[in-house]
């Protein structure tokens, strides 16, 4: 099984289990939510850093993202020490994004 392959896969499992449930949390809290959020932080303040509120579900879908690829680095390299590597940046990223999402709502939504 290949599942077995994969060195730190309780890194793996986490990260895409909080990606997950991040999404969840969006569906749940989506009619809170005003429909333009504030996503593009790095842009100019105003209306060039809203966006529709379904952009927010670009955030943890990147980090699913980013876990697949990592795994499947992890499943095809023998080093060690990168397999560590890309298994907590893959932690790391997940959590970070989720973050992000958490502090957009914390932000935006009407309570």
């Amino acid at each position: 099984m290949w599942w077995k392959k994969v060195a730190f896969r309780n890194y793996f499992l986490a990260a895409f289990l909080l990606a997950i449930f991040t999404i969840l949390i969006v569906f749940v809290i989506m009619n809170f939510l005003p429909p333009l959020i504030p996503l593009f932080y790095g842009k100019p303040t105003g209306s060039e850093q809203l966006t529709p509120t379904w952009f927010i579900f670009v955030v943890p879908g990147v980090s699913i993202l980013i876990t697949a690829a990592n795994l499947f680095v992890n499943i095809s390299t023998k080093d060690e020490f990168i397999r560590k590597i890309v298994a907590v940046s893959s932690l790391i990223i997940s959590i970070m994004a989720s973050t992000t999402v958490a502090k957009i709502i914390m932000l935006v939504g009407f309570f």
